[in-house]
Protein backbone atom coordinates (compact mmCIF):
# COMPACT_ATOMS: atom_id res chain seq x y z
CA UNK A 1 0.00 0.00 0.00
CA UNK A 2 1.34 3.48 -0.70
CA UNK A 3 0.69 6.81 0.14
CA UNK A 4 1.24 10.44 -0.78
CA UNK A 5 1.66 12.07 2.01
CA UNK A 6 1.20 15.88 3.03
CA UNK A 7 4.22 16.97 4.44
CA UNK A 8 7.00 15.49 2.07
CA UNK A 9 6.77 11.75 2.80
CA UNK A 10 5.02 12.21 5.74
CA UNK A 11 1.32 12.61 7.03
CA UNK A 12 1.48 15.51 9.56
CA UNK A 13 0.76 13.72 12.68
CA UNK A 14 1.41 10.96 15.17
CA UNK A 15 -1.88 9.21 15.84
CA UNK A 16 -5.64 10.29 15.25
CA UNK A 17 -5.80 12.33 18.41
CA UNK A 18 -2.98 14.38 17.20
CA UNK A 19 -3.31 14.67 13.82
CA UNK A 20 -7.16 16.40 14.54
CA UNK A 21 -4.55 18.16 17.11
CA UNK A 22 -2.52 19.90 14.04
CA UNK A 23 -0.32 16.91 14.34
CA UNK A 24 1.28 18.14 17.43
CA UNK A 25 2.76 15.19 19.72
CA UNK A 26 6.09 16.44 21.01
CA UNK A 27 4.65 17.23 24.21
CA UNK A 28 0.98 15.71 24.28
CA UNK A 29 0.28 12.84 23.75
CA UNK A 30 -3.12 11.01 24.06
CA UNK A 31 -2.48 7.36 22.54
CA UNK A 32 -0.05 5.00 21.61
CA UNK A 33 0.83 6.31 18.12
CA UNK A 34 2.79 9.31 19.60
CA UNK A 35 5.36 7.26 20.69
CA UNK A 36 6.69 7.69 16.99
CA UNK A 37 7.35 11.11 17.57
CA UNK A 38 8.37 10.98 21.17
CA UNK A 39 9.13 7.74 22.64
CA UNK A 40 9.22 9.13 26.19
CA UNK A 41 5.22 9.54 26.00
CA UNK A 42 5.58 5.34 26.82
CA UNK A 43 6.77 7.35 30.54
CA UNK A 44 2.97 9.10 30.63
CA UNK A 45 0.62 6.84 28.63
CA UNK A 46 -0.03 4.22 31.34
CA UNK A 47 -0.95 0.80 29.90
CA UNK A 48 -3.40 1.12 26.11
CA UNK A 49 -4.13 -0.01 23.19
CA UNK A 50 -5.12 1.76 20.16
CA UNK A 51 -6.17 0.79 16.58
CA UNK A 52 -6.72 2.87 13.82
CA UNK A 53 -7.16 4.39 10.25
CA UNK A 54 -6.13 7.04 8.15
CA UNK A 55 -7.80 7.92 5.36
CA UNK A 56 -6.56 10.83 2.45
CA UNK A 57 -7.27 11.82 -0.75
CA UNK A 58 -4.90 13.91 -2.63
CA UNK A 59 -5.03 15.89 -6.23
CA UNK A 60 -1.97 17.53 -8.02
CA UNK A 61 -2.33 19.20 -11.24
CA UNK A 62 0.22 20.02 -13.92
CA UNK A 63 0.70 22.24 -16.59
CA UNK A 64 3.41 22.75 -19.14
CA UNK A 65 3.84 26.11 -20.82
CA UNK A 66 6.10 26.93 -23.69
CA UNK A 67 7.74 23.59 -23.80
CA UNK A 68 8.94 22.94 -27.54
CA UNK A 69 8.29 19.03 -26.96
CA UNK A 70 4.65 19.67 -26.73
CA UNK A 71 1.58 21.87 -26.77
CA UNK A 72 0.49 23.95 -23.66
CA UNK A 73 -1.19 20.86 -21.75
CA UNK A 74 -2.74 20.16 -18.15
CA UNK A 75 -2.49 16.81 -16.65
CA UNK A 76 -4.08 15.37 -13.18
CA UNK A 77 -3.07 12.58 -10.87
CA UNK A 78 -5.64 10.16 -10.32
CA UNK A 79 -8.26 11.30 -8.36
CA UNK A 80 -10.79 8.73 -8.04
CA UNK A 81 -8.10 7.02 -5.57
CA UNK A 82 -8.35 7.42 -1.69
CA UNK A 83 -5.14 6.35 0.52
CA UNK A 84 -5.72 4.17 3.79
CA UNK A 85 -3.30 4.28 6.24
CA UNK A 86 -3.22 1.48 8.92
CA UNK A 87 -1.98 2.49 11.86
CA UNK A 88 -1.95 1.03 15.97
CA UNK A 89 0.11 0.02 19.08
CA UNK A 90 -0.03 0.00 22.68
CA UNK A 91 1.63 0.61 25.80
CA UNK A 92 2.76 -1.14 29.02
CA UNK A 93 4.35 0.09 32.34
CA UNK A 94 7.08 -2.56 33.41
CA UNK A 95 7.69 -0.72 36.68
CA UNK A 96 7.53 2.97 38.83
CA UNK A 97 9.60 4.03 36.39
CA UNK A 98 10.55 1.83 33.61
CA UNK A 99 7.67 1.44 30.20
CA UNK A 100 7.55 -0.19 27.11
CA UNK A 101 5.65 0.50 23.83
CA UNK A 102 5.25 -0.50 20.68
CA UNK A 103 3.59 1.33 17.03
CA UNK A 104 3.99 1.57 13.65
CA UNK A 105 5.20 4.09 11.52
CA UNK A 106 4.28 4.86 7.51
CA UNK A 107 5.59 6.82 4.87
CA UNK A 108 5.32 6.95 1.56
CA UNK A 109 4.09 8.47 -1.85
CA UNK A 110 1.73 7.14 -4.75
CA UNK A 111 1.54 9.45 -7.30
CA UNK A 112 -0.27 8.05 -10.43
CA UNK A 113 -0.95 9.71 -13.74
CA UNK A 114 -3.16 7.95 -16.19
CA UNK A 115 -2.30 10.77 -18.81
CA UNK A 116 1.54 10.66 -18.23
CA UNK A 117 2.95 14.44 -18.74
CA UNK A 118 6.38 12.87 -19.78
CA UNK A 119 4.46 11.62 -23.46
CA UNK A 120 5.96 14.26 -25.02
CA UNK A 121 9.10 13.30 -24.55
CA UNK A 122 8.23 9.89 -25.49
CA UNK A 123 7.56 8.66 -22.09
CA UNK A 124 4.33 5.87 -21.97
CA UNK A 125 1.39 6.73 -21.78
CA UNK A 126 0.93 6.07 -17.94
CA UNK A 127 3.33 6.94 -15.51
CA UNK A 128 3.39 6.23 -11.48
CA UNK A 129 5.20 5.74 -8.61
CA UNK A 130 4.58 3.60 -4.94
CA UNK A 131 7.33 4.05 -2.35
CA UNK A 132 6.06 2.46 0.91
CA UNK A 133 8.16 2.52 4.46
CA UNK A 134 6.84 1.07 7.20
CA UNK A 135 8.61 0.41 10.65
CA UNK A 136 7.92 -1.13 14.20
CA UNK A 137 8.69 1.39 16.70
CA UNK A 138 9.73 -0.43 19.82
CA UNK A 139 10.09 2.62 22.37
CA UNK A 140 11.46 2.35 26.23
CA UNK A 141 11.10 4.99 28.48
CA UNK A 142 12.53 5.78 32.21
CA UNK A 143 11.40 8.29 34.96
CA UNK A 144 14.71 10.18 35.77
CA UNK A 145 12.84 12.56 38.00
CA UNK A 146 8.58 12.57 38.94
CA UNK A 147 8.21 15.70 36.37
CA UNK A 148 10.96 14.34 33.87
CA UNK A 149 11.25 11.17 30.95
CA UNK A 150 13.52 9.85 28.34
CA UNK A 151 13.27 7.62 25.80
CA UNK A 152 14.52 5.67 22.83
CA UNK A 153 13.22 3.87 20.50
CA UNK A 154 14.89 1.53 17.86
CA UNK A 155 12.87 1.82 14.66
CA UNK A 156 13.21 -1.42 12.37
CA UNK A 157 11.15 -1.52 8.96
CA UNK A 158 11.15 -2.66 5.64
CA UNK A 159 10.65 -0.54 2.31
CA UNK A 160 9.19 -1.15 -1.30
CA UNK A 161 9.75 0.84 -4.77
CA UNK A 162 8.29 0.66 -7.58
CA UNK A 163 8.58 2.81 -10.92
CA UNK A 164 6.74 2.79 -13.63
CA UNK A 165 6.56 4.39 -17.39
CA UNK A 166 9.82 5.92 -16.86
CA UNK A 167 11.97 4.51 -19.45
CA UNK A 168 12.41 7.46 -21.63
CA UNK A 169 15.24 8.45 -19.26
CA UNK A 170 17.10 5.70 -20.40
CA UNK A 171 19.43 7.94 -22.66
CA UNK A 172 20.60 9.91 -19.50
CA UNK A 173 20.95 7.15 -17.26
CA UNK A 174 24.08 4.75 -16.33
CA UNK A 175 22.09 1.53 -16.16
CA UNK A 176 18.91 2.47 -18.30
CA UNK A 177 18.12 -1.24 -18.45
CA UNK A 178 17.32 -0.47 -14.53
CA UNK A 179 15.25 2.51 -14.54
CA UNK A 180 11.33 1.76 -14.66
CA UNK A 181 8.94 -1.14 -15.15
CA UNK A 182 11.29 -3.82 -12.56
CA UNK A 183 8.23 -4.72 -10.40
CA UNK A 184 8.52 -3.90 -6.38
CA UNK A 185 11.98 -3.72 -5.26
CA UNK A 186 11.88 -4.04 -1.13
CA UNK A 187 14.69 -3.23 1.05
CA UNK A 188 15.26 -3.42 4.87
CA UNK A 189 15.67 -0.37 7.20
CA UNK A 190 16.74 0.58 10.74
CA UNK A 191 16.86 3.82 12.55
CA UNK A 192 16.52 5.54 16.04
CA UNK A 193 14.80 7.71 18.15
CA UNK A 194 15.28 9.73 21.40
CA UNK A 195 13.33 11.89 23.52
CA UNK A 196 12.37 14.13 26.29
CA UNK A 197 9.14 14.62 28.43
CA UNK A 198 9.16 16.78 31.19
CA UNK A 199 7.04 19.46 33.10
CA UNK A 200 8.17 22.64 33.36
CA UNK A 201 4.92 24.04 35.92
CA UNK A 202 1.34 22.34 36.62
CA UNK A 203 0.41 24.45 33.63
CA UNK A 204 3.45 24.04 31.27
CA UNK A 205 4.92 21.12 29.78
CA UNK A 206 7.30 20.52 26.75
CA UNK A 207 8.86 17.85 24.56
CA UNK A 208 11.57 17.30 22.31
CA UNK A 209 12.62 14.61 20.15
CA UNK A 210 15.27 13.48 16.90
CA UNK A 211 14.48 10.42 14.73
CA UNK A 212 16.84 9.48 12.61
CA UNK A 213 17.28 8.98 8.88
CA UNK A 214 16.01 5.17 8.01
CA UNK A 215 19.15 3.97 6.70
CA UNK A 216 18.22 1.31 4.04
CA UNK A 217 19.71 -1.37 1.42
CA UNK A 218 19.61 -0.13 -2.04
CA UNK A 219 16.93 -1.14 -4.61
CA UNK A 220 19.36 -2.21 -7.18
CA UNK A 221 16.18 -2.95 -9.61
CA UNK A 222 16.28 0.79 -9.75
CA UNK A 223 19.66 1.32 -9.74
CA UNK A 224 19.75 3.27 -12.78
CA UNK A 225 17.20 5.92 -11.72
CA UNK A 226 18.18 6.59 -8.09
CA UNK A 227 21.52 8.20 -7.19
CA UNK A 228 24.01 6.04 -5.58
CA UNK A 229 22.98 3.31 -7.55
CA UNK A 230 19.84 2.96 -6.05
CA UNK A 231 19.20 4.24 -2.76
CA UNK A 232 16.36 6.12 -1.64
CA UNK A 233 16.40 6.90 2.61
CA UNK A 234 13.96 8.56 4.27
CA UNK A 235 15.54 12.26 6.29
CA UNK A 236 16.26 12.63 10.02
CA UNK A 237 13.41 14.83 11.45
CA UNK A 238 13.92 16.60 14.96
CA UNK A 239 11.40 19.04 16.70
CA UNK A 240 10.41 20.57 19.90
CA UNK A 241 7.08 21.83 21.70
CA UNK A 242 5.28 23.00 24.89
CA UNK A 243 2.02 22.38 25.55
CA UNK A 244 -0.09 24.89 28.33
CA UNK A 245 -3.15 24.40 30.21
CA UNK A 246 -4.13 28.33 30.58
CA UNK A 247 -7.94 27.13 31.58
CA UNK A 248 -8.48 23.97 33.35
CA UNK A 249 -10.47 22.68 30.58
CA UNK A 250 -8.28 23.79 28.17
CA UNK A 251 -4.72 22.75 26.24
CA UNK A 252 -3.01 24.76 23.68
CA UNK A 253 0.08 23.34 22.40
CA UNK A 254 3.32 24.61 19.70
CA UNK A 255 5.45 22.63 17.94
CA UNK A 256 8.13 22.83 15.39
CA UNK A 257 9.40 20.49 13.50
CA UNK A 258 12.29 20.09 10.72
CA UNK A 259 12.70 17.58 8.38
CA UNK A 260 16.55 16.92 6.84
CA UNK A 261 15.53 16.18 3.22
CA UNK A 262 18.88 18.38 1.73
CA UNK A 263 20.89 15.32 3.40
CA UNK A 264 19.38 12.52 1.18
CA UNK A 265 20.67 12.26 -2.34
CA UNK A 266 17.57 10.91 -3.85
CA UNK A 267 15.60 14.10 -2.37
CA UNK A 268 17.97 16.60 -2.52
CA UNK A 269 19.80 16.35 -5.99
CA UNK A 270 18.60 18.48 -8.36
CA UNK A 271 18.23 18.32 -12.38
CA UNK A 272 20.78 20.48 -12.96
CA UNK A 273 23.30 17.58 -12.21
CA UNK A 274 22.42 16.50 -15.63
CA UNK A 275 24.54 19.96 -17.29
CA UNK A 276 27.30 19.02 -15.13
CA UNK A 277 27.65 15.29 -16.41
CA UNK A 278 26.15 13.38 -13.61
CA UNK A 279 23.93 10.83 -14.97
CA UNK A 280 20.96 9.16 -13.52
CA UNK A 281 21.98 6.46 -11.04
CA UNK A 282 25.54 8.06 -10.46
CA UNK A 283 26.24 9.37 -6.87
CA UNK A 284 25.54 13.15 -7.64
CA UNK A 285 22.92 12.39 -10.18
CA UNK A 286 19.56 14.41 -10.17
CA UNK A 287 16.74 13.08 -7.64
CA UNK A 288 13.53 15.31 -6.72
CA UNK A 289 15.02 18.27 -5.70
CA UNK A 290 13.63 18.85 -2.63
CA UNK A 291 14.67 21.43 0.12
CA UNK A 292 14.98 20.95 4.06
CA UNK A 293 11.09 21.33 5.33
CA UNK A 294 10.01 23.36 8.42
CA UNK A 295 6.52 22.94 10.08
CA UNK A 296 5.10 24.74 12.50
CA UNK A 297 1.71 23.59 14.19
CA UNK A 298 -0.49 24.70 16.58
CA UNK A 299 -3.36 22.70 18.52
CA UNK A 300 -6.25 23.32 20.73
CA UNK A 301 -7.92 20.77 22.61
CA UNK A 302 -11.02 21.72 24.95
CA UNK A 303 -12.83 19.16 27.50
CA UNK A 304 -16.26 20.30 26.46
CA UNK A 305 -17.99 16.85 29.17
CA UNK A 306 -16.01 14.64 31.32
CA UNK A 307 -16.65 12.18 28.14
CA UNK A 308 -16.06 14.85 25.14
CA UNK A 309 -13.20 15.93 24.25
CA UNK A 310 -13.04 18.51 20.95
CA UNK A 311 -9.56 19.74 19.15
CA UNK A 312 -8.34 21.94 16.34
CA UNK A 313 -5.38 22.40 14.46
CA UNK A 314 -3.30 24.41 12.34
CA UNK A 315 -0.30 23.85 9.96
CA UNK A 316 2.42 26.16 7.76
CA UNK A 317 4.88 24.45 6.68
CA UNK A 318 8.00 25.90 4.28
CA UNK A 319 7.48 24.37 0.37
CA UNK A 320 9.49 21.36 0.32
CA UNK A 321 9.66 21.12 -4.03
CA UNK A 322 12.46 24.07 -5.42
CA UNK A 323 10.25 25.80 -8.21
CA UNK A 324 13.70 25.02 -10.73
CA UNK A 325 13.03 21.00 -9.88
CA UNK A 326 9.40 20.98 -10.92
CA UNK A 327 9.85 18.68 -13.75
CA UNK A 328 11.03 15.85 -12.09
CA UNK A 329 9.71 17.12 -8.20
CA UNK A 330 6.53 16.22 -9.69
CA UNK A 331 7.01 12.31 -9.10
CA UNK A 332 7.77 12.82 -5.59
CA UNK A 333 5.66 14.22 -3.01
CA UNK A 334 2.04 16.28 -2.29
CA UNK A 335 3.70 19.18 -1.18
CA UNK A 336 1.30 21.02 0.74
CA UNK A 337 1.97 24.17 2.78
CA UNK A 338 -1.45 24.61 5.18
CA UNK A 339 -3.67 22.10 7.36
CA UNK A 340 -6.62 22.92 8.90
CA UNK A 341 -7.66 20.12 11.02
CA UNK A 342 -10.58 18.98 13.41
CA UNK A 343 -11.30 16.02 15.91
CA UNK A 344 -13.12 14.88 18.61
CA UNK A 345 -12.79 11.89 21.00
CA UNK A 346 -15.84 10.41 23.10
CA UNK A 347 -14.93 8.71 26.55
CA UNK A 348 -17.11 5.35 27.53
CA UNK A 349 -15.68 3.95 30.18
CA UNK A 350 -12.59 2.57 29.38
CA UNK A 351 -12.74 3.09 25.92
CA UNK A 352 -12.93 6.04 23.76
CA UNK A 353 -13.78 6.70 20.02
CA UNK A 354 -11.72 9.31 18.25
CA UNK A 355 -12.43 10.65 14.79
CA UNK A 356 -10.86 13.64 12.56
CA UNK A 357 -10.86 15.29 9.16
CA UNK A 358 -8.11 18.17 7.61
CA UNK A 359 -8.01 19.83 4.64
CA UNK A 360 -4.80 21.03 3.12
CA UNK A 361 -5.98 23.97 0.17
CA UNK A 362 -4.59 23.75 -3.22
CA UNK A 363 -0.77 25.52 -2.96
CA UNK A 364 0.72 26.43 -6.98
CA UNK A 365 4.40 25.78 -7.29
CA UNK A 366 5.09 27.93 -10.80
CA UNK A 367 7.89 26.74 -12.42
CA UNK A 368 11.10 28.81 -12.79
CA UNK A 369 13.95 27.29 -15.38
CA UNK A 370 11.73 24.12 -14.50
CA UNK A 371 12.33 22.33 -18.13
CA UNK A 372 16.59 21.61 -19.61
CA UNK A 373 17.04 23.46 -22.84
CA UNK A 374 17.72 19.36 -23.73
CA UNK A 375 14.14 18.70 -22.60
CA UNK A 376 12.73 21.76 -24.88
CA UNK A 377 12.82 24.25 -22.11
CA UNK A 378 9.51 26.20 -20.85
CA UNK A 379 7.86 25.64 -17.49
CA UNK A 380 6.53 23.32 -15.50
CA UNK A 381 3.46 24.43 -12.97
CA UNK A 382 2.55 21.93 -10.06
CA UNK A 383 -0.79 22.85 -8.15
CA UNK A 384 -2.03 20.47 -5.16
CA UNK A 385 -4.35 19.47 -2.30
CA UNK A 386 -5.53 17.03 -0.16
CA UNK A 387 -8.53 16.22 2.70
CA UNK A 388 -8.66 13.35 5.04
CA UNK A 389 -10.08 11.56 7.80
CA UNK A 390 -9.61 9.24 10.35
CA UNK A 391 -10.99 7.20 13.21
CA UNK A 392 -9.31 5.50 16.06
CA UNK A 393 -10.28 2.85 18.96
CA UNK A 394 -8.64 2.94 22.19
CA UNK A 395 -8.46 1.16 25.36
CA UNK A 396 -7.04 1.78 29.09
CA UNK A 397 -6.34 -1.04 31.42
Amino acid sequence: MTTQAALGVFVHGNGIKSLGMGGVSYSIAGESMALAANPAHAATLGKRIDLAVDSFAPQSNVRFEGNAAGPNERFRTDAKRAYMIPQGGFNLPLSEKLSFGVTLLSAGLGPDYPDSPYQRFGGASRVNIQLSSTSVVSALAYQLAPKLAVGFSANLGYQQLRFQGLNFLGAISERPEKISNQGKDGSASAGYSVGMLGELTPQLRFGMAYRSKNWTGRHTDYSGLLPERGRLELPAIWGAGFTAKPLPRLEVALEYQRYEYANEPAFANRIGALDAGHLLGSPEGPGFGFKDHSVYKLGVQWQATPQLTLRGGYISASQVMRESENLFGILGTLPTTTHYTAGASYKHGNWDITTYAYQAPEVDIRGRDSVPASFGGGEVNVSNRAIGIGIAVGRTF
